[in-house]
């Protein structure tokens, strides 16, 4: 079997002595693993970073084992913001949050396309707001809804917040205190749906994401 696609890198683990697995959000095929042979070499290495855009093609003897990839890249990302470190981690967490709660080999077209708007927002002075909008979205697309009804203050991990206004109004002004409250939101959702009932850490990038805009 065998089928070409484009995708992100969400995760890369040493497989063997030199190989390496990846697991990539496609476009076509969802999330998906394979094994990239070499990988660990010199030249290989450099290019199979997390946040990635890679072209692949897939090659296995049937369509339920792990399979081979070969890549090209399309778009090396993280390496752009090696010296933000705060937009770094954002990616990192995107792609952590991918790897560790969207079953493998489903297809998500619309996580897909969130996923490379919020990388391509990057340079946005909107950014983490983005960030933020697109957690609550991929919620949303896996059917946990984060009440926007609620406008009153809320109590969440010992602390009185209430909804960001961006989370109306797209267009509003927002501080790094929006974006806190934000991340705060949505981890509570995220924690109590997803990662504590299924038994999965939740990403240590994540949490380091949230403590830069932690005024204490």
């Amino acid at each position: 079997m065998t089928w070409s696609d484009e995708g992100y890198i969400l995760g890369v683990n040493i497989y063997g002595e030199n190989s390496s697995i990846i697991s990539i959000l496609s476009k076509n095929h969802g999330h998906h693993k394979g094994i990239i042979y070499g990988g660990t070499s010199s030249k290989l290495k450099k290019q199979i970073h997390i946040g990635n855009k890679i072209k692949v093609t897939w090659k296995s003897k049937s369509e339920d084992a792990i399979g081979y990839y070969n890549f090209e890249l399309i778009d090396v990302i993280t390496p752009k913001y090696f010296d933000d470190n705060k937009k770094l981690t954002a990616i990192l967490s995107a792609a952590s949050i991918c790897l560790k709660i969207l079953p493998e080999r489903n297809i998500y077209l619309t996580v897909y396309n969130s996923f490379e708007d919020l990388f391509n927002s990057l340079s946005s002075n909107n950014f983490f707001k983005k960030y933020v909008l697109w957690e609550s979205f991929l919620l949303s697309e896996l059917g946990y809804n984060v009440d926007l009804e609620n406008k009153d203050l809320v109590k969440l991990f010992n602390n009185n917040i209430s909804y960001p206004q961006y989370f109306y109004d797209n267009l509003s002004s927002f501080t790094d205190k929006d974006i806190y409250n934000g991340l705060l939101i949505n981890k509570h959702q995220l924690l109590n749906y997803i990662f504590e009932p299924n038994k999965v850490k939740f990403p240590y990038c994540r949490i380091k994401l949230e403590n830069f805009f932690n005024e204490k």
